[in-house]
């Protein structure tokens, strides 16, 4: 979750960070890429990384009842009593003393070049 608040407030950075781990792709689809990624994450209300229970059971019931194209589901059982917990996220939370909702984020602008260069 740190990283997710760094590459948040810091995409420049976390875009040197990928490409010093020598991806096949460049500096402005990674750019993208972050880009993309921190708008499924940010803002959020709930706080990052906290599952909703309401979400979560949605979540199960569609994974249990829509076939994918071979007809078979993700879920083929429900999951067990406590097979998801927000313990671990929300000692996170106080353990780092970051800004995990992200209330005034806003997504930077990115031009995306020929061949992601």
């Amino acid at each position: 979750m740190q990283g997710w608040a760094f590459c948040r407030d810091n995409v420049d950075a976390c875009v040197d960070i990928t490409l010093a781990a020598g991806p096949t792709l460049g500096r402005s689809h990674q750019a993208w890429q972050i880009n993309e990624v921190n708008k499924l994450i940010w803002p959020s209300p709930e706080g990052a990384g906290f599952i909703v229970e309401a979400d979560w059971n949605n979540t199960v019931e569609l994974s249990q009842n829509t076939p994918n194209l071979e007809g078979t589901t993700v879920l083929t059982a429900a999951p067990s009593d406590g097979a998801y917990t927000n313990e671990i996220v929300e000692a996170a939370w106080e353990l780092l003393g970051d800004n995990f909702a992200g209330a005034t984020y806003t997504p930077i602008e990115v031009a995306l070049e020929e061949g992601g260069v």
